[in-house]
């Protein structure tokens, strides 16, 4: 079946040569390059791309996701928000404080990913 790719190239990486295929049109497969300094490393990279690579064909075969990563303490932060609005004295900065806490986990999660904190975090009108 032919097919077409905007650009084919071959790339020398360290020793060895590889071929790229870039712009593919409907692409039906990828290839994943792996490398690292040992066997159980190269292992290990292995079993995390399979298994994020289940999680994706399971969300789309299932059609639906499991909130996480944050998603809870990010939903405790909105309502805890709410709730101070009904709190009055010292009790409401108490429950303005947790709420503000709640975030420290979302936030360090999008750092971690090389995301931009305060971008990454979703506010509700």
């Amino acid at each position: 079946r032919a097919s077409h790719a905007d650009l084919v190239y071959e790339h020398v990486l360290g020793e060895d040569k590889y071929t790229f295929v870039e712009g593919v049109k409907n692409p039906r497969s990828v290839t994943i390059l792996i490398r690292g300094p040992n066997k159980h490393t190269i292992a290990q990279i292995k079993e995390a791309i399979r298994d994020g690579s289940r999680a994706v064909k399971n969300a789309i075969e299932e059609r639906y996701a499991v909130a996480g990563a944050g998603a809870l303490e990010a939903a405790l932060h909105l309502h805890l928000i709410e709730f101070a609005k009904t709190v009055k004295g010292r009790p409401k900065h108490g429950v303005e404080a947790f709420a503000a806490a709640a975030l420290i986990i979302p936030k360090t999660l999008a750092k971690n990913s090389g995301l931009d904190p305060e971008n990454a975090i979703i506010k509700s009108p």
